[in-house]
């Protein structure tokens, strides 16, 4: 206010001398609070709970009378000021009041955030004087929770918010288009490959679009890994770009979403199958675009810190699953020949696309060696980390 009183209004007319007013009473509102004094009346021992019995008992009948008049006359100060803001405003304003916006109260320290919100409530609830507050609500639930145990903390906020108005997130794929847009993400792909992407399907930003959905990633946390990829890919190579782009997306996004499980993964510590599981792997089955990100994202996690014996071994099985595979096609295949059902041709179907599935990802595994750009990858993210990504 005293900003804005500065900026708008010249240094003797009627607002910044009744400001002066209003902030001289500030100093004294509240400074002689009952809690305050019992503290300073038993120099601090009130703090100590096992004779917090005793020191209150100790208190003389003359100090219990000076906190009372205190208290009184610190209401008083508390009125004075109020009306002295009032006229402030009225003088500032007519018509309009005077609007303050506070935003993310839910990312304050608990305690901070309860003490903001009472001091809005008591000392500045003035009319003419409103407060915006910008919070995720259940945040905030939570953080009162904290403090005074599990209170409906919903009814405990309707003490002082009067009007509530639900603001809708932008849609996580456009929000990805206006970050990828912004980052200008195209154009650095262009410039290091020498061309544009060509399949939609399996465009990077149609991978992290994906993977946003399945991890339930909010704009923050999308913002974030922009940023990083922002910084970590103007430093990237031309050759293998592409690749190392949507592997990059890959690994960093699975680190926003559980640090932990990231770090166990490639600590190998958790199986391959696990990271599937958390993809929802199993689901790109049923999806057109399975063939081209679902067989990606299995090659590369199949693929994580794999010697190469072992990646050999795990092609060697994959073989043997789709001869397997082949045979029961070629069974499935004669039984739709004969009776011709709709059962028996989706059994066939499944099969045969579960066998060109395997197909697929074998070719992949053959063809490229993703366990040593992994490696690469991993030190870009550990990299990553070292700077303070916080947006604002």
């Amino acid at each position: 206010m005293n900003n804005y009183i500065e900026s708008n209004f010249g240094v003797n007319t009627a607002v910044p001398k009744g400001f002066k007013k209003a902030l001289n009473l500030s100093g004294k509102i509240l400074k002689r609070g009952v809690p305050i004094a019992i503290k300073g009346a038993t120099v601090g021992l009130i703090d100590a709970p096992q004779i917090i019995e005793d020191t209150i008992s100790a208190i003389s009948e003359e100090s219990v009378k000076t906190l009372i008049e205190n208290y009184s006359d610190d209401k008083n100060i508390l009125i004075e000021f109020k009306k002295a803001i009032e006229k402030v405003l009225n003088e500032m304003d007519e018509e309009k009041p005077f609007i303050i916006f506070i935003d993310e109260l839910d990312r304050c320290r608990p305690l901070y955030s309860i003490e903001l919100l009472e001091r809005i409530k008591h000392v500045f609830g003035i009319r003419k004087l409103i407060f915006v507050l910008s919070i995720d609500k259940l945040q905030l639930c939570e953080s009162i929770k904290s403090q005074y145990g599990n209170i409906n903390a919903n009814s405990y906020l309707k003490r002082f918010i009067d009007l509530e108005y639900n603001l809708i997130n932008k849609s996580l794929d456009e929000f990805c288009d206006f970050l990828y847009l912004k980052f200008d993400l195209e154009n650095l792909s262009e410039s290091k490959c020498g061309m544009k992407e060509q399949n939609d399907n399996f465009h990077h930003l149609y991978i992290l679009k994906k993977l946003a959905h399945i991890f339930k990633f909010t704009l923050r946390d999308i913002e974030q890994v922009f940023t990083k990829i922002d910084i970590v890919f103007k430093t990237i190579e031309p050759n293998s770009y592409v690749t190392y782009f949507r592997i990059f997306i890959f690994f960093e996004m699975l680190k926003s979403y559980d640090s932990k499980i990231y770090y166990d993964f490639i600590d190998r510590k958790i199986s391959s199958d696990k990271i599937k599981e958390i993809v929802h792997l199993d689901k790109f089955k049923d999806e057109n675009l399975y063939q081209d990100v679902g067989i990606f994202f299995e090659a590369i996690i199949d693929s994580t810190r794999k010697t190469d014996e072992e990646l050999k071994e795990l092609i060697k099985n994959k073989e043997i699953e789709q001869n397997s595979n082949f045979l029961t096609l070629n069974d499935k295949r004669k039984s739709w020949e004969t009776d011709r059902t709709q059962t028996s041709l989706d059994e066939y179907r499944f099969i045969q696309s579960k066998y060109n599935r395997l197909e697929n990802l074998i070719n992949t595994l053959r063809e490229n060696n993703y366990s040593i750009l992994i490696d690469k990858i991993i030190k870009k993210i550990e990299f990553a980390d070292k700077f303070n990504f916080d947006t604002v």
